[in-house]
């Protein structure tokens, strides 16, 4: 064969050869498994801290001695803000504005996820955090743009619980000003999962009630009527912090309203056979205000309203003015000590007549409520294995020491789980942190359950079909907490274990 046809030869035999390896290509392929290939794992420019936040607890829940119960519009949340300050610098780290849905249940805590910069992340300064509640309640104007010393030194004044403008019913979709603060608190737990610990919220505002009633008078022999209770002037400030300090309240500038706070008395009081049963025994508190509450249902005591006013550090005092067959008197009252009205408490003003003429005063002043759910970072109540990802259901990559890239596969679930037995009957809160809404993560609460399968717990980790724009490189890890009875406790660290599973897109 001479070298001419040898070259044409050559180029057809390639050409057989090409052709049949392109044919074979998908038979080849289809033959294996489709391998993985790691993807250099995405820059992690932000980390996610919890901020967890507290509510004041109800008439319904539970209820520690010392609590005074609330009606629904007095532990009622309908808006709340947040900001985050480093402690030493006040440089802002985050804030947030939240609406109905996304508030505390009544007595409950609520975690808040906020984004902060890795360069937070990895220096974890102390900070401070301000939390305002029903802020409309009290015009409060500070928003995103505020700063630490704007947010520190803000009070309301003016009409806003005043002695010119008692508040005597609250307003629907405003509710009662609630404020806490945490100052100086440590950045703890796992990048990119952190987290500072809890801020009780408390009504910045408390609370008079007036009730009265008379002995039975079957022969109507006595006309008896309350003309008036007054407040005396010069203790109501003029002007309120809406964060406190070390000290339990926080008079603002401005001194003292001078004017006296006068409410009308009921013309016609309730006949009770023995009046002085109703005076505080020394019962707790609930049981109180139940006892006084039932009395008024059963007509046997009247309710002369109650008042909402700013707090005071001096002790409140007044008097009554009332009328026994055309003869006018007074009697007056007096808090037990200053302090007694600072903010959050609840005081009571009983006034019922012996023998129909005399006049007897009972002063009862508590605590309105107290929170009764907190946050427990110990680990002493949690028993739970290891989270495990099953890479049979993801592309799992170390991308460092204790640190997984978990890429999800298009339209597959992945699939993880874990065991926990301890505390039996509470709850187990699985919550995404990141770009929460790109991902469906299921179950988000189960019920803990030793004998259920030893306590396992299967969780879900898909992509949102309902996510709208480009989804590629977002990402979450899960938080867990424990629920149980009172109080939730951090499980991140039995759970987890120190290990970080980033579910990337």
């Amino acid at each position: 064969m001479d070298a001419g046809n040898l070259f044409l030869y050559r180029n057809v035999l390639v050409k057989r050869l090409a052709l049949i390896l392109l044919l074979m290509l998908p038979v080849l392929s289809g033959c294996r498994r489709e391998s993985f290939t790691p993807q250099a794992p995405v820059a992690v420019e932000t980390s996610e801290m919890g901020i967890y936040v507290s509510a004041p607890g109800g008439e319904g829940s539970k209820a520690d001695v010392g609590d005074v119960p609330s009606s629904e519009a007095e532990y009622t949340l309908h808006e709340l803000m947040l900001w985050v300050f480093t402690s030493e610098g006040h440089e802002k780290v985050a804030t947030l504005s939240l609406g109905e849905g996304k508030l505390p249940l009544v007595g409950q805590t609520r975690r808040y996820g906020v984004t902060v910069s890795r360069e937070f992340a990895r220096h974890r300064p102390d900070v401070d955090v301000f939390v305002v509640g029903n802020g409309t309640s009290i015009g409060c104007t500070l928003d995103e743009n505020s700063t630490w010393n704007e947010v520190n030194d803000a009070v309301f004044s003016g009409t806003y619980f005043s002695v010119a403008y008692p508040v005597r019913q609250i307003t629907a979709h405003r509710g009662l000003p609630m404020t806490g603060v945490g100052r100086g608190l440590s950045v703890t737990g796992e990048e990119p999962a952190l987290r500072v610990e809890t801020v009780a919220l408390k009504r910045a505002v408390s609370k008079i009630r007036y009730v009265f009633c008379r002995m039975y008078d079957p022969d109507g022999n006595d006309n008896v009527a309350i003309n008036r209770i007054v407040l005396n002037g010069n203790l109501i400030p003029q002007s309120e912090y809406l964060f406190t300090a070390s000290l339990p309240y926080a008079i603002g500038p401005g001194g003292y309203i001078i004017d006296q706070l006068v409410t009308e008395g009921p013309a016609t009081l309730a006949q009770n056979e023995a009046p002085e049963k109703l005076a505080y025994a020394g019962q707790d508190a609930v049981s109180y205000q139940n006892l006084l509450d039932k009395a008024v249902a059963d007509g046997v005591l009247t309710d002369a309203g109650v008042i909402y006013l700013r707090e005071s550090d001096k002790m409140l005092t007044g008097f009554v003015e009332y009328t026994i067959n055309g003869v006018t008197s007074t009697k007056t009252f007096s808090m037990a000590a200053p302090g007694d009205f600072a903010r959050n408490h609840s005081w009571t003003l009983y006034g019922y007549f012996i023998g129909g003429r005399n006049i007897q005063m009972a002063i009862f002043v508590q605590p309105w409520d107290y929170n009764t759910f907190s946050v427990d970072f110990s680990d002493q109540s949690v028993q739970a294995t290891q989270f495990v990802v099953d890479d049979t259901t993801a592309d799992v990559v170390e991308t460092s020491h204790d640190h997984f890239d978990v890429r999800l596969r298009a339209g597959t679930t992945c699939k993880g789980h874990f065991n926990i037995t301890t505390p039996v009957s509470g709850k187990i809160l699985i919550h995404p942190i990141g770009d929460a809404s790109s991902f469906i993560v299921t179950p988000d609460i189960a019920d803990i359950n030793p004998e259920n399968s030893a306590g396992r717990i299967d969780v879900d980790i898909r992509r949102n079909p309902m996510a709208e724009g480009n989804q590629t490189g977002k990402y979450i890890t899960l938080g867990f907490t424990v629920e149980a009875g009172d109080r939730e406790i951090d499980a991140d660290s039995e759970i987890l274990n120190g290990k970080v599973y980033r579910f990337l897109l």
